[in-house]
């Protein structure tokens, strides 16, 4: 189990996404300072697995000179833990409703893919994008009939569940430069409600051997 855990937290920060080939020259065209922020960033989540990696390092050490009680807690609070990451069990908890009204089709794949990684980043323990669960293989596209969600479409407003502390969530995306500014900047409209009790039911199906 800690072993999976090491490597969904080593696939936790990537997600596909479909992208034109024009994208390639968008990066060179890129400002210093953007490039400078994505270093950051990469350099901020990199600290975050190494401290995750520490924390199970540690809970296996603990869990091995342990009581055989202590070892099946932590191993079901672990097993329930990736079952979340998994998006194999339904969630609720607080979080936040986010609507992003499109009906110009000005919103495509990457201001998802953006808005999913600002609220991992923001602690969201679980993402639902339409009718699609996000976890770690989920891949988003452009088609001529608009975005798509691992083959699904999005539709029209686009609505995003993701559960964790509403109001660091919020804060995240309402920065500058954020999934907020983005929407507008672009023409479509963005709202976002919290709740102190959100239910994400969509799962993922478990596959089997």
């Amino acid at each position: 189990m800690i072993g999976a855990l090491f490597l969904l937290l080593g696939l936790l920060i990537t997600l596909a996404v479909v992208r034109p080939e024009g994208d390639v020259d968008e990066w060179r065209a890129a400002r210093t300072e953007d490039l400078v922020q994505i270093l950051d960033d990469l350099g901020e989540r990199q600290a975050r697995l190494e401290t995750e990696s520490q924390r199970l390092t540690q809970v296996e050490n603990d869990l091995r000179s342990g009581s055989t009680g202590e070892a099946l807690a932590e191993a079901r609070r672990q097993l329930e833990a990736l079952r979340i990451m998994t998006g194999t069990t339904p969630v609720v908890g607080p979080g936040i409703t986010i609507e992003v009204a499109d009906p110009e089709g000005v919103i495509d794949s990457t201001v998802l893919v953006n808005a999913v990684q600002e609220l991992r980043d923001a602690g969201a323990e679980a993402i639902q994008v339409a009718d699609t669960r996000v976890v770690v293989d989920t891949w988003f596209a452009d088609t001529g009939e608009g975005i798509v969600v691992d083959g699904q479409s999005v539709g029209d407003p686009i609505i995003i569940r993701a559960i964790g502390d509403p109001d660091t969530m919020v804060a995240a995306l309402s920065i500058p430069g954020g999934l907020a500014e983005s929407v507008r900047t672009r023409g479509a409209e963005f709202s976002s409600a919290a709740s102190p009790e959100l239910t994400i039911s969509v799962t993922v199906p478990v596959a089997s051997s």
